[in-house]
């Protein structure tokens, strides 16, 4: 039974990321998952059951992403959570293409992602505050700045496929993602920042 829910899962995903959330129904699911529309019924009774199960795949991914780089947030944990989190976008594309469409269709599941959405930007925060207090960025230009610019980094993060596409440029760029997340802090590195920022071995120019 588990083994059939993953296969469902996992050939929802890759529609989804194929063809867009709206433009696939069940039925497509259950033939590239190779079930019958009954079958598959049985574990998730609509498609919203499905995509909110996926959802809470990614949220669970993405937490423990933003808990393994506030652990200790150097700048070459960040960069690794950076490219981790590329992995993760690449993986779950739909999401990130189609969450206004999402946020639309599933109420729940947006009221859920608001929840996470306002934990993930306070994790940020966190992560500029202490790189501040360890000297490699500098102090807030006024009190809040770096909650504006942790929500800055939330919004580049989730937006930027949907910008390579209005761009259409490839949304396969790894190293482009990392370096526009750390356009956003390299106004505010010291000195130290910006010697660790070099020690970082794929970091761009």
């Amino acid at each position: 039974m588990k083994e059939t829910k993953q296969k469902i899962l996992t050939s929802a995903i890759k529609l989804f990321n194929r063809h867009g959330l709206v433009n696939v129904r069940l039925q497509h699911i259950a033939d590239e998952a190779f079930i019958s529309i009954g079958n598959m019924a049985y574990h998730y009774k609509n498609k919203e059951a499905i995509v909110n199960t996926i959802h809470g795949s990614l949220v669970k991914k993405q937490r423990e992403l933003l808990s393994e780089m506030n652990i200790v947030p150097l700048f070459e944990v960040i960069d690794s959570h950076f490219r981790k989190t590329f992995s993760l976008q690449l993986e779950y594309g739909f999401f990130y293409i189609d969450l206004l469409e999402i946020f639309r269709s599933y109420p729940t599941i947006g009221q859920q992602y608001r929840q996470h959405m306002h934990w993930e930007i306070s994790q940020f925060e966190n992560m500029l505050h202490f790189n501040s207090y360890r000297g490699s960025l500098r102090q807030e230009i006024y009190p809040g700045f770096y909650q504006e610019l942790a929500e800055t980094l939330f919004m580049k993060q989730k937006m930027w496929m949907n910008f390579q596409l209005l761009k259409e440029a490839s949304i396969q760029q790894e190293d482009l993602y990392v370096h526009s997340l750390w356009s956003l802090l390299r106004p505010h590195f010291t000195d130290m920042g910006m010697r660790e920022y070099e020690q970082i071995p794929q970091a761009s120019p």
